[in-house]
């Protein structure tokens, strides 16, 4: 049975709300969707109150619409005035493509007041699957079925064979702000997405010199290590396995062949990048429980929010549902929950 929604901003879940609902009414969230070239800022912004109060409430839109348009309180909570019909805000949903709801998502988030931190010391990386809600019947899914869809046959550890895609996100360990995302079909192995998730947070100037890089053992490769030190100058700290051993990879990691013709000071930068990462190398393990908080915001999406299975089946459906969760956790947290654990136990209320 669905709830009926009835808000009342005593309940600090509709209160929680009220305060996302403030920022998409906003100036500056206005302001970025003209930026991102959405046409109708008003129309858009009526459609992603009701996108993401679906979402939140992990609601059907169709539901979701009924209920504002049956309620009168509701819409006065939402700031309606005119409604739009089901069918135009669909359109609306389906008119721009994914890669306009990615900049708007991360360019949002990055205006958005995190504790005032104007340094990022330390970025989080990790990665997860996508399920889509396939329906097999039995049959099994060959790579030649699938060659004309744009998902791909997959396996993780965690849900087995799937058919989907796979996330890769990147975080602020202070505040846990979304900083990248990068979506792949199938599931590619960790390694292989290290090196363009770094060209990614440089190309957005979010990666700076010095940086902290917290990574599982699924990035680990000595390639890895040479890329953040050599190409980015950044201490990746990627947790490490059994094989090959520490003293084997520290002895394995080596300068870059130019590293004797640049100048001084690039010289002594890559002695120093080798000497603190041999000292956080040893020391590993007590990054354990900060690495921990990408996993706890990895499971609010998945657990609070559905993303564990996606009821969509195309490459454009999928993009735009995950980049609309990941902006509403990040409104969710800018709000003043830093941790996540604070926000699920607010939402969590059924």
């Amino acid at each position: 049975m669905k709830i009926p929604m009835n808000p009342d901003k005593k309940d600090p879940v509709w209160n929680m709300f009220s305060k996302i609902l403030k920022l998409i009414d906003s100036r500056t969230f206005q302001e970025e969707l003209a930026r991102d070239n959405f046409t109708s800022t008003n129309k858009h912004q009526l459609m992603l109150k009701l996108v993401l109060l679906s979402i939140f409430f992990q609601l059907d839109l169709s539901y979701v619409y009924d209920q504002v348009e049956s309620r009168e309180k509701l819409r006065k909570f939402l700031n309606i005035n005119d409604l739009l019909s089901l069918k135009q805000i669909r359109e609306i949903y389906h008119r721009n493509d994914e890669s306009k709801y990615l900049e708007l998502c991360l360019k949002t988030l990055n205006k958005m007041q995190f504790n005032k931190i104007r340094y990022i010391k330390t970025i989080i990386l990790d990665s997860t699957s996508i399920t889509l809600d396939l329906k097999f019947n039995g049959k099994y899914l060959s790579k030649q079925s699938l060659l004309t869809k744009a998902y791909k046959r997959a396996f993780s550890t965690n849900n087995g064979h799937y058919a989907g895609f796979k996330m890769t996100l990147a975080i602020d360990e202070r505040t846990c702000k979304p900083l990248a995302i990068l979506i792949h079909p199938g599931s590619p192995h960790d390694t292989k997405i290290f090196d363009e998730i770094l060209h990614e947070l440089k190309r957005r100037r979010i990666l700076k010199k010095w940086q902290l890089i917290l990574c599982d053992r699924g990035f680990q490769s000595l390639e890895n290590y040479l890329i953040g030190i050599n190409n980015y100058q950044v201490l990746p700290l990627i947790f490490p396995k059994k094989k090959p051993s520490l003293i084997t990879l520290i002895e394995r990691i080596q300068n870059p062949l130019d590293y004797f013709t640049e100048e001084k000071y690039k010289t002594q930068t890559y002695a120093n990048l080798k000497e603190k990462l041999f000292n956080l190398l040893t020391h590993w393990e007590d990054y354990r429980r900060r690495r921990w908080k990408i996993e706890e915001f990895f499971k609010f999406l998945k657990i609070e929010l559905k993303l564990k299975k996606i009821h969509a089946y195309t490459k454009k459906s999928t993009y735009k549902h995950v980049y609309l969760n990941v902006l509403l956790i990040g409104m969710m947290i800018s709000t003043g929950y830093r941790e996540i654990k604070e926000v699920r136990n607010l939402v969590n209320f059924t």
